[in-house]
């Protein structure tokens, strides 16, 4: 797009007296223009100055409100870490009056504990530091707990735990096999609710409490007055639970302005809420008059002309062309505007020259490509052809020997030499040699065995693929993985209550980009171990091992289960982009 000769010479009246070429003297001399309002300079330094201010305040609480209840969160921290302790500990003991003798002796050595216990999932507290067992079921931790397994602070008033307030800490024993149970501490209150003593004298809050997520205080210190005298309207300490610091300044029920520091100690369990008397950074707003804002919004303006005149629509125009090569490789037309800079005129000049340099780089890279392409299809070609013919040499050795073990053995690995050829077979017959269509693949991977000598003709294949392009580092171990799985699930299919017996394979993407392999039978009853395992089945040990190698190649780890009548292998794995990491170069 060009410019007429009127344009140019309007360009030209505008730059007046600035004639010369060089971008840095027009700038130079819009800017002094916009800059000349030096007050709303001052001003503005001056806002950032108390906003720095206030940003500092801030953060000075918040470090503060953390310090002063540093102790609560060490106490807790530490009786999660004993909990955590004792709830591996204490499933190795073998009955309850061993497992509360030992909690008796270990809390009479630590005097910061009232009591010890570990709650079974039933509810029921039999192991613990008191004399007899307690049904929990009625508490509020149980209530949690059985809704969802998760460490827990809690305050209690005197129960048969104590004869004082004690602050309880749950953390649930969760193994394989689910929830079994929790490990509760009760700490006295008093132990932990001191006067704040960790921070200096000048600058103690004029109160801090410490609360859980449920919004239940905890402690109290410093409690010259009520909470709920120094709480201003609204203010929820159950909504009051992220993860991050906050601090913010209202107004107290009496009228007094506070600031409110909340910082999180034991994350997701416990929190602190500061209360300071408010500084000068919270409470007084920044102003402005009218005048400096206008004469700022006017400066803004020039400068944005001039800008916009000497720099934007000729950048604007040159990233047009830009576009239009990129999408299209069509080269910017000849000639330039008459007023663009000297700098802008190199800039353009430069790029038509790059332009014309990639239209022949790309133009020689095409010609090494197809050559490159050619060249790997040969390749996988005579790889295929190899291992066909390997194949072949086993099945001549196959027919000479009389051995049915060694015909199996020479059979599986047959069908292994012919799954690494099908791979090839597929890079070779596709259009793009470094991406395999991974359901294609698997779709003559099952085709082949079911083809093979030994499958049985009354079994029926399920197949449930999705298209999936997988780069060949990926489709080589989910092949072979594949050939191994479906190998051993046809010779262990057994017919279903319905007197079908099935094979399924399936290949579908999950969401975050991982894709998910299952291959499943039927069998009313469980496959057979090791132990029992007959001489055909001990032949799958090899195949087991090697799922678990390709599966660790694809980047998951293989899972079985047997449930419903139906025995299942699965693995999950990333898709990746590109076949090899820039990192590693």
């Amino acid at each position: 797009m060009t410019e007429t000769t009127g344009e140019r010479d309007r360009a030209a009246q505008a730059g007046g007296w600035f004639s010369a070429h060089g971008l840095v003297l027009r700038v130079v001399a819009f800017l002094t223009i916009a800059l000349m309002p030096i007050g709303l300079i001052a001003i503005y330094q001056t806002a950032e100055f108390q906003r720095e201010t206030l940003r500092r305040s801030e953060l000075s609480l918040l470090a503060l409100t953390a310090q002063a209840g540093a102790p609560v969160e060490q106490t807790i921290e530490r009786a999660f870490g004993v909990a955590e302790a004792l709830g591996v500990v204490i499933d190795e003991l073998d009955d309850a009056e061993s497992c509360s003798s030992y909690l008796d002796r270990y809390i009479e050595g630590r005097r910061l504990y009232a009591m010890i216990g570990l709650v079974d999932a039933d509810g029921i507290m039999r192991c613990s530091s008191l004399d007899a067992p307690l049904d929990m079921r009625e508490t509020r931790i149980w209530e949690q707990m059985s809704v969802s397994p998760n460490s827990i602070v809690t305050l209690s008033q005197r129960t048969e735990i104590a004869d004082e307030p004690v602050i309880n800490v749950a953390s649930p024993i969760e193994t394989g096999n689910g929830f079994k149970g929790y490990v509760q501490l009760a700490i006295p209150q008093r132990r932990i609710a001191s006067p704040v003593s960790s921070v200096s004298p000048d600058r103690k809050p004029i109160q801090l409490v410490t609360y859980n997520e449920l919004g239940e205080v905890l402690t109290v210190q410093n409690a010259g007055k009520p909470l709920e005298d120094l709480l201003p309207e609204g203010f929820d300490l159950s909504e009051q639970t992220g993860l991050r610091a906050t601090a913010s300044a209202a107004r107290a029920p009496s009228g007094e302005r506070l600031v409110y520091a909340v910082t999180p100690l034991v994350t997701g369990a416990v929190f602190a809420l500061g209360i300071w008397p408010a500084a000068e950074g919270f409470a007084t707003p920044w102003l402005t008059n009218l005048f400096p804002i206008l004469m700022w919004a006017a400066s803004l303006l020039v400068a944005y002309y001039a800008i916009h005149r000497l720099v934007i629509r000729h950048v604007r125009r040159l990233g047009r062309s830009m576009r239009r090569f990129g999408a299209n490789r069509q080269l910017p037309p000849q000639g330039t505007a008459g007023d663009m800079s000297r700098e802008l005129r190199e800039i353009e000049g430069e790029f038509v020259q790059m332009a014309g340099n990639i239209l022949q780089d790309e133009a020689r890279l095409e010609d090494q490509l197809r050559e490159r392409g050619i060249l790997l299809k040969e390749v996988h070609h005579r790889v295929k052809n190899n291992l066909q013919l390997i194949s072949s040499i086993m099945s001549m050795q196959m027919r000479r020997t009389q051995d049915p073990a060694t015909r199996e053995i020479l059979s599986r690995l047959q069908d292994r030499v012919l799954g690494l050829a099908t791979i090839h077979r597929t890079l070779y017959e596709s259009e793009d040699v470094g991406r395999v269509n991974a359901a294609r693949l698997l779709r003559e991977i099952v085709a082949q065995q079911s083809g093979a000598s030994g499958a049985r003709p009354e079994m029926t294949t399920r197949l449930d693929l999705e298209d999936l392009e997988l780069l060949p580092d990926q489709a080589v171990p989910l092949s072979l993985l594949t050939s191994e799985a479906l190998a051993n699930a046809m010779a262990n299919a057994t017919p279903d209550a319905e007197g079908t017996t099935w094979v399924s394979v399936s290949l579908r993407r999950e969401n975050g980009g991982t894709v998910r392999l299952e291959i499943s039978n039927s069998a009313p009853s469980a496959m057979p171990d090791q132990k029992t395992a007959s001489k055909g089945a001990r032949a799958q040990g090899l195949g087991m091992n090697l799922i678990q190698a390709f599966a660790a190649q694809l980047g998951g780890p293989s899972e079985t289960m047997h449930e419903a009548g139906i025995y299942r292998l699965s693995t999950g794995f990333p898709v990746r982009e590109m076949q090899y990491d820039p990192q590693d170069y």
